[in-house]
């Protein structure tokens, strides 16, 4: 009976510290909302005043325009008269009238030799004005918005293929390959497409290309070059023979990627190239056998992040997409399932249909590089192990229902998923050095930036930094506090490699830093002017801001910098997170929906930034608020800021303070290691 009473007393106990914390930040809640509805207040009356300034100014415009206009010629008029007048009484025959006046012969013979001298005629814009009287334009008071901070719309109506920038602008590909891959390849290199078996040797001719790359192309709405090569993929004529064989006398390294269809239609094509890529070991080891030489690598499928990324399309999700033989039948009807591929559904249309659907539900036999695609495309997928037929259908419309309505659980898997997939860029550098062909590309090495002021803060960031997927190439860390000789040992003995005499290749999934920077501040210094210090010794091309205060997640620094890779960009961040109340416990969700977008409000503990950017900008001398003036920079210089998940980040504080509460959910009492881990 004691026990139960005293689990009991425990019981009721940790209801009043959860009821008390709720109270206590219901009532922060309620204070904040106050203060921003009368900062809401004061801001409008302040715009009030502005557009009546503005509205005075326009007038006296008006003035100054309505006087040059009216004086200038009044002024103009009365000079012109007086021109006249003097050129009237300085003319020959009025002195010649006043010569004869005076009855004198000899007057009169000077006057008609004397030349005669008139000044210019006046000028309408020799004359400056004077502003009339003009009646004011009346303003009307605008209403105070309590509203938090609005996000951006979509991009684009339906999903646009960007342009960007290649990864080996040096390396020319002639190119066979469908919709799909010409999606995947056309940033790896320069890839031309536009030719026939009629034309081929003039493109050889014209873009001297260092590599041929043929895929086993199918026939159907997303085949390549425009279905030219269909006939010579079959083996119906000798056009990619010629082709082959004439690459073969010129030097140009040709290669044969199996990419889907029967291994036997393809043997007698594959066979006159120099390699021959499969999809994946088990198919290289049939390739071997079936063509008896080595020369067979492997490429998987894979993702470009530039096509496939999560960037959303107009208009909300809506419906389920279904891949593969996902019902038997019909689909069932009001359920607002509908197939994701159809028969004459291009690639683009497809790319839009990735963004288009809440969720797809995916039979057993489901194209694999479909599903990877649809996952880098943030597009959450239920996988089935049988086909639902009519039997079962409202037991599969619980589980999507289920499934739909878990939102956070469902994003967070989506976002795993996401992670998961693999980009195609890395997967063709051992393709190419097989190939004997040049892969230099920029591995965006990463500077890491932080103010610590304290043993405390150095021993938390070094503790974030230890655990990360992808390690910077260089820490540059301003102490106020610390002696630097510290630092730098605290640094070496938690992070391996972090030496001087022993540099490491900074690349993603690196062991270590090629360089640690550690300067004391020496005299007081607000976060922000130690910020700006650290980033004028950065060297990295991408520099990431860390706050000693917050959790960083391992995957925190290798998401951020994939986002690179598929957005244009100069600074990436996130707006949406989560914030955890030390002195509540409570941990709130920041502007939930503004992931995935170009909306500059990001937090400056999670900026990721092109280097010359962020320098060019520079970080303002403040202490908490140095982020606001950075993306009001950001806003007004035009610079692209685009906002990220949510997800590998916890921003710490032990109060409600700054913009913490504009635009928050409340997540409940959550851990937030719990959190960061994601």
């Amino acid at each position: 009976m004691s026990e139960e009473l005293d689990g009991t007393r425990r019981a009721l106990e940790a209801a009043v510290a959860a009821a008390s914390g709720a109270a206590e930040l219901t009532r922060l809640l309620a204070d904040y909302q106050e203060r921003l509805a009368r900062a809401a207040v004061s801001e409008a009356e302040a715009l009030t005043r502005l557009r009546e300034a503005e509205a005075r100014l326009r007038t006296a415009e008006k003035q100054v325009a309505q006087l040059a206009k009216n004086l200038a010629e009044q002024r103009y008029q009365t000079e012109a008269a007086q021109w006249r007048l003097e050129s009237v009484q300085a003319s020959r025959w009025s002195k010649l009238g006043d010569a004869i006046h005076t009855k004198n012969p000899g007057q009169v013979a000077r006057t008609l030799r004397d030349p005669i001298s008139k000044r210019p005629a006046p000028k309408r814009s020799d004359f400056a004005p004077t502003p009339p009287a003009v009646e004011a334009t009346p303003v009307a008071p605008l209403a105070p918005r309590t509203a938090g901070p609005e996000v951006s719309t979509p991009m684009a109506e339906g999903f646009v293929v960007p342009k960007g920038p290649l990864t080996r602008p040096y390396l020319t590909v002639a190119a066979i390959v469908d919709r799909q891959s010409e999606a995947l390849f056309r940033y790896e290199w320069r890839q031309v497409t536009n030719f026939g078996p009629d034309n081929w040797q003039a493109m050889l001719d014209q873009h001297r290309p260092h590599l041929l790359f043929v895929e086993s192309v199918q026939p159907g709405p997303r085949q390549g070059n425009g279905g030219r090569w269909l006939e010579e993929l079959a083996g119906r004529t000798r056009g990619l023979r010629d082709l082959v064989e004439e690459c073969s006398r010129r030097g140009i390294r040709t290669i044969f990627w199996h990419s889907g269809g029967p291994l036997s239609t393809a043997v007698p094509m594959a066979s006159l190239f120099d390699r021959v890529l499969a999809t994946s070991e088990a198919r290289a080891r049939e390739w071997r056998a079936a063509l008896r030489h080595d020369r067979v690598g492997v490429l998987p499928h894979a993702v470009q992040p530039r096509v496939h990324n999560q960037i959303p399309a107009a208009g909300e999700r809506d419906g389920v997409g279904l891949l593969g033989t996902a019902v038997l039948g019909d689909p069932p009807p009001d359920a607002g399932w509908r197939p994701l591929v159809t028969g004459k559904a291009t690639y683009d249309d497809l790319l839009t249909a990735y963004r288009a659907v809440s969720m797809v539900l995916a039979g057993p036999d489901a194209d694999a590089r479909t599903i990877e695609e649809i996952s880098a495309c943030g597009t959450p997928i239920m996988q089935l192990t049988a086909p639902v037929d009519q039997a079962s259908v409202p037991r599969a419309l619980d589980s999507v229902r289920d499934y739909l309505a878990a939102g956070a659980e469902c994003a967070t898997e989506a976002h795993l998923a996401w992670r998961s997939t693999v980009p195609v860029t890395p997967l063709l550098d051992p393709v190419l050095d097989a190939a004997e062909l040049a892969s230099v590309r920029n591995s965006a090495t990463v500077t890491a930036v932080a103010a610590v002021s304290g043993p405390a803060a150095l021993d938390h960031l070094l503790a974030q930094l230890e655990r990360q997927v992808r390690l910077p190439g260089q820490l540059v860390i301003v102490t106020d506090g610390l002696d630097p000789a510290t630092v730098e040992k605290a640094v070496r003995d938690r992070l391996p490699g972090a030496r001087r005499d022993a540099p490491w290749p900074g690349t993603f999934g690196s062991a270590g830093f090629e360089d640690l920077v550690v300067r004391e501040a020496g005299t007081p210094m607000t976060r922000g002017a130690a910020l700006d210090r650290a980033l004028r010794l950065a060297d990295g091309d991408l520099v990431a801001v860390l706050d000693p205060r917050d959790l960083y997640g391992e995957h925190y620094l290798a998401d951020l910098a994939r986002y690179f890779a598929a957005v244009d960009a100069e600074i990436v961040g996130k707006a949406s997170f989560y914030a955890h109340i030390t002195d509540t416990g409570a941990t709130l969700l920041r502007q939930p929906g503004a992931e995935h977008r170009f909306l500059p409000e990001l937090a400056g503990a999670t900026l990721l930034a092109r280097r010359p950017a962020l320098v060019e900008l520079g970080i303002a001398d403040m202490s908490e608020e140095w982020d606001e003036v950075l993306m009001r920079q950001c806003r007004t210089d035009g610079v692209r800021v685009y906002s990220a998940d949510r997800y590998s980040y916890v921003c710490r504080r032990p109060s409600t303070e700054g913009r913490l509460l504009v635009s928050a959910h409340f997540e409940g009492y959550v851990h937030p290691d719990s959190l960061a881990l994601i």
